[in-house]
């Protein structure tokens, strides 16, 4: 994938700092719901030295909450990474963008219209 369509969804995400921001992820099987009130994303390129991460990674730092068992449950970290090594299928919008990288697949959306 280009880099300017991963400037550009960050750029979007970027769009929604200051409000709420849904991401489901799906990775083989499970699926994972997290909620975060983002300060901004970034992205960093780097010589990883953990296969897990890779060397393309999305950050979403902001208060992270995660569902469990009916609840939200407030994380520790208020930084959220995506590893997005081999991504593809990129769909922009103004309030939802989709992906699929080379371990999960990817959907965040604006929970709050501006």
């Amino acid at each position: 994938m280009s880099d300017t369509k991963i400037i550009e969804l960050k750029d979007i995400i970027n769009g929604w700092s200051g409000r709420q921001i849904a991401i489901r992820k799906e990775e083989t099987g499970d699926i994972d719901e997290i909620r975060i009130s983002l300060n901004e994303a970034t992205f960093e390129q780097r010589d990883a030295e953990d296969d897990y991460l890779g060397d393309n990674i999305l950050f979403l730092h902001g208060t992270a909450y995660a569902r469990e068992e009916g609840s939200e449950i407030e994380l520790p970290a208020v930084l959220y990474e995506i590893p997005i090594d081999g991504i593809t299928d990129i769909r922009l919008d103004e309030d939802i963008v989709s992906f699929e990288t080379s371990r999960a697949q990817y959907v965040i959306h604006n929970n709050e219209k501006s």
